[in-house]
C-alpha cells in the first residue's frame, strides 16, 4: 500500500475517534447535569412539602 493513503486512513480513523470521544464526554457531562437538577428539584419539592404542612405537636 502507498504510505500516503495509510497516512490518510490513519488520519481520518483518528478523527472519527477524536469526534465519538467528544460526544461521549458531552454525553456524560449532560447525563450528570440532568440527574443533579432532578436531585435539586426533589429536594426544593420536599422542602416545600415540609413548609406547607402544618407542624403538630405530640400530646
Amino acid at each position: 500500500m502507498d504510505s500516503d493513503n495509510e497516512g490518510g486512513l490513519f488520519g481520518a480513523i483518528e478523527a472519527i475517534l477524536a469526534v465519538v470521544g467528544a460526544l461521549t464526554v458531552v454525553g456524560l457531562l449532560a447525563i450528570v447535569a440532568s440527574v443533579l437538577a432532578w436531585e435539586w428539584e426533589l429536594r426544593k419539592s420536599e422542602r416545600e412539602t415540609r413548609q406547607a404542612e402544618p407542624s403538630e405537636e405530640p400530646a
